[in-house]
């Protein structure tokens, strides 16, 4: 039987190495490029891609250090008019059509869709004008109110959500790719040592809040848009997929002050089943459930304290794995009846490929710090 498989990867800083990388980044470039081909996805989210994209082309084109041809980036119509105004900045000229905010410096973390030749052609793949999202949704931007405060400020996507269309199986399917706001905080967590501390010093608390209320509202646009999605259609088939940089759980800011998670608020209300988002590992592994690994110094202070006891046991140390990287899908994927569908046990997290190709490197030349999340779509 056949089947398709997407792939989501969040390639850190893919935008570095692209044009005119050096010898240790056109290294680094190798790896990439043999970890996609070892995955072999049919359609390919690539996060933090960059916003240049003749230089993506070229990459993807070259039979040296690139894919050989074997993929076709995805584009927005008009992509190639916006390109013969500006062909000298090609993110400049694209950065309005996709709703890309920042410059060439703060501003290229792309969102692209790879789609195998061949299935580009017969699926007829093309992306769709965020300006549509914004239409049906009716926010290109919202008010963002902080915990307690009456006080409002505008927010938006940095990173718009781009929405891929494919012709499949007779039926259109949308694929949106996210990489929502980043938790990064500048502020200082302890004001000594960590292992002393008895709270977290109130400027760092209070820049964590502002980043993860921004961060739900843009889940809660995506949310938005599929809402508006049901109410064109009874049963579109979706699938949302991307660096979230939030998982499912509760850690410390979660726990103590926001009480919810934000893929529980992304799926949709159980009530309206019809609408509510499977997610691709419900099934998988509990252990393997995890696609960064890096030591979060917070929630590791917040469980040596003596109220952590009241805890639930975690599937794996969530101090050390983090699942941020996410492929959810409407209803309409599931069951026998579905054409196309996602059945049991199709999705996972390329472990063992990711692990392999990067054992091998220095750590400078890794190919990035978050492992591909991929689900198998059974024609």
């Amino acid at each position: 039987m056949a089947t398709i498989k997407l792939t989501t990867w969040n390639i850190e800083h893919l935008s570095k190495l692209l044009p005119n990388p050096t010898e240790a980044e056109r290294a680094r470039l190798r790896g990439v490029r043999d970890e996609i081909l070892e995955i072999d996805p049919d359609v390919l989210c690539m996060v933090e891609a960059p916003g240049n994209l003749t230089a993506l082309r070229e990459w993807v084109a070259s039979a040296e250090d690139g894919l050989g041809g074997r993929y076709q980036v995805a584009t927005i119509p008009g992509t190639e008019e916006a390109l013969a105004a500006n062909p000298n900045d090609a993110r400049a000229a694209l950065r309005d059509l996709y709703a890309m905010e920042g410059s060439a410096v703060t501003g290229n973390q792309w969102i692209w869709f790879l789609v195998r030749d061949g299935l580009f052609q017969e699926a007829d793949a093309k992306m769709l004008k965020p300006a549509i999202w914004q239409d049906l949704t009716r926010q290109p931007r919202w008010k963002v109110h902080y915990w307690g405060s009456g006080i409002s400020v505008t927010h938006n996507h940095w990173r718009h959500p781009q929405v891929l269309l494919l012709r499949i199986a007779g039926v259109e399917i949308e694929v949106i790719g996210v990489h929502l706001k980043s938790k990064m905080n500048t502020e200082r967590a302890f004001e000594g040592d960590a292992a002393a501390a008895t709270e977290l010093a109130r400027d760092y608390v209070e820049e964590g809040l502002k980043a993860r209320i921004k961060l739900a509202t843009e889940a809660y646009d995506v949310r938005r848009y599929i809402e508006r999605r049901f109410e064109q259609e009874a049963n579109p088939r979706i699938f949302v997929c991307g660096d979230m940089n939030d998982g499912p759980g509760r850690e410390y800011f979660e726990r103590e002050y926001q009480f919810f998670d934000l893929v529980s608020a992304l799926q949709g209300d159980v009530f309206f089943a019809r609408r509510f988002l499977n997610h691709a590992l419900f099934d998988y592994a509990e252990h393997l459930r995890w696609s960064t690994n890096w030591i979060d110094r917070v929630e590791r202070w917040s469980r040596q304290r003596p109220e952590a006891a009241a805890l639930p046991p975690e599937p794996l140390d969530v101090t050390r794995f983090q699942l941020i990287d996410h492929i959810l899908f409407t209803q309409t994927l599931v069951g026998e009846q579905a054409t196309p569908r996602v059945e049991a046990h199709a999705g996972l997290v390329e472990h063992t490929v990711h692990q392999r190709i990067n054992a091998t490197l220095p750590s400078a030349q890794h190919t990035s710090d978050h492992v591909p999340v991929s689900v198998h779509l059974t024609l």
